[in-house]
């Protein structure tokens, strides 16, 4: 008798359990990791559109000249879907970002920030390896303004190229 149960319960989750799991909802966040350096999310707003926001964070010291320098930066970008190909999607992901810099230099005790507003607009792929993985790639162009505190101005431009991974949860 207690063998019969157990085979109907097992044959039940047979036949129950990939009927569940196929019925379950897309992932709508995820954790991202990319490079360069950045460590983010990826929020699935509808079908076609997608938010990435992503922070990053640097710190170096040099015991030659000694500096000790902090820079923090976020990103915020919004990914269109374009096409999907089975497993494989391309999209057109407009991002704004910014970093603020801090640095120290011991010997003359002075403190120096910068600022940095930039924007990039690439395209990229994004491959879904199975329904909690994928990983993406991307290029455009970037283009940034960056102000020091004492009178420092500039402006960059070229080329950028991210790829990263996204684990959903």
């Amino acid at each position: 008798m207690r063998i019969r149960r157990f085979v109907a319960v097992c044959s039940a989750l047979v036949v129950c359990v990939p009927a569940l799991a196929g019925a379950q909802d897309t992932r709508k966040i995820g954790i991202t990791m990319g490079y360069p350096a950045s460590v983010g999310l990826l929020w699935h707003a509808i079908e076609s559109v997608a938010i990435r926001p992503a922070i990053t964070f640097t710190h170096a010291s040099s015991d030659r000249i000694p500096v000790d320098s902090w820079s923090f930066g976020l990103d915020l970008g919004a990914l269109f879907y374009v096409k999907k190909y089975d497993n494989v999607r391309t999209y057109i992901s407009p991002r704004f970002s910014y970093t603020r810099t801090s640095s120290s230099v011991t010997p003359t005790g002075s403190d120096l920030t910068s600022h940095s507003t930039g924007g990039i607009g690439a395209f990229g792929t994004q491959f879904a390896a199975s329904q909690r993985f994928s990983v993406y790639g991307e290029v455009g162009i970037s283009v940034s303004r960056r102000t020091a505190e004492f009178g420092g101005k500039g402006t960059t431009w070229g080329t950028a190229a991210g790829v990263g991974i996204v684990f959903y949860p």
